[in-house]
């Protein structure tokens, strides 16, 4: 076994394929014992140690490799803040907490943080298309890693089964909000994007009217939504289910949710990634399509329907004569 009580970030990073084989296929960071606890015990929190609890859910092998004065300085707090929130979740300080970290989380690694180390290092600081895609792979591997199947299908029975589906975003997360619904109209009995025109107000008008047999899947990445937070309790107190795709348990909107899915967002120089956010949309649709047979048949007879105003290839033929888009 590697022990990373000694190591260096940049030595850890540089150390992937060591790493990854040792990972349990069933692991998943959120569901080992000392990220529960601090999930759970975050909300009430004082707000120095709630400074810290987050910066550790966020950024779960940097914590893990950071002094007590380095974490205190991430964390924007001090080392007795630290050793407060240890004591907080039942350890006996800093140095328990650290061993406890190492313990979970020493076979993992994140290319983001290498990446954000060599970028620190460069004289011009430029940002390509290759940059991106390690990016895009990482926070992909990472949420992958990150998502239990039982919660996974725990969206998908809560989609197949409502009676509505409100979709909820705001900011960059209102364009996925809209692909979302776009995506599931053809195989689900009624799904909206609800933030996509006339901004909260209106947002708030078209969620009056939820139930208890809708669901509300919001999605909100930092920085978060005070109003996606807002709609998302009212949506709860209406006795309707909440699902959420969000960065991490550390983001508020995971406190309200039933269920929560984690898309990595971790970018050197935006201030979230959405590549994530668009894979488990895309998982979602798919999940939901093939676990209804008649979502199925309604596909094929869409792709037909449409097919006259696609372009199709010399060698294809399809079935129907292709008739004129109207003007």
């Amino acid at each position: 076994m590697i022990s990373l009580a000694s190591d260096t970030l940049g030595q850890l990073i540089d150390r992937p394929a060591q790493l990854m084989f040792q990972l349990p296929r069933n692991a998943t960071v959120y569901t080992a014992p000392i990220m529960r606890n601090l999930a759970e015990a975050a909300p009430d929190l004082q707000p120095s140690l709630r400074k810290v609890a987050d910066f550790i859910l966020r950024h779960p092998l940097k914590a893990a490799t950071l002094t007590i004065e380095e974490l205190a300085q991430e964390s924007l707090t001090s080392p007795a803040a630290v050793n407060r929130l240890a004591r907080a979740i039942g350890l006996k300080g800093y140095t328990q907490l650290k061993v406890e970290l190492v313990a979970t989380l020493q076979d993992m690694v994140s290319p983001v943080d290498k990446l954000r180390n060599e970028m620190a290092h460069r004289p011009s600081g430029e940002f390509g298309l290759t940059e991106q895609l390690q990016i895009a792979t990482s926070n992909l591997s990472t949420t992958n890693t990150n998502n239990p199947a039982v919660v996974f299908e725990a969206f998908v029975s809560a989609l197949i089964q409502a009676r509505k589906i409100y979709i909820l975003g705001f900011g960059n997360s209102a364009y996925m909000a809209g692909l979302a619904a776009s995506n599931l109209i053809p195989f689900i009995a009624d799904a909206q994007a609800i933030s996509m025109e006339g901004g909260n107000e209106n947002a708030a008008y078209r969620l009056a009217s939820i139930t208890p047999a809708d669901v509300l899947l919001a999605i909100s990445l930092p920085r978060y939504s005070q109003d996606t937070l807002q709609l998302a309790r009212f949506a709860k107190e209406r006795g309707a289910s909440v699902l959420a795709i969000t960065d991490s348990p550390a983001s508020p909107l995971a406190n309200i949710a039933h269920h929560a899915l984690f898309a990595a967002a971790n970018h050197p120089v935006l201030i979230s990634s959405n590549s994530a956010v668009l894979a488990l949309i895309e998982g979602l649709v798919a999940a939901v399509m093939t676990r209804n047979k008649e979502a199925v048949r309604l596909s094929a007879e869409l792709t037909e329907s449409v097919l006259s105003y696609l372009h199709v290839s010399a060698n294809s033929k399809p079935s129907s004569k292709r008739k004129p888009l109207s003007r």
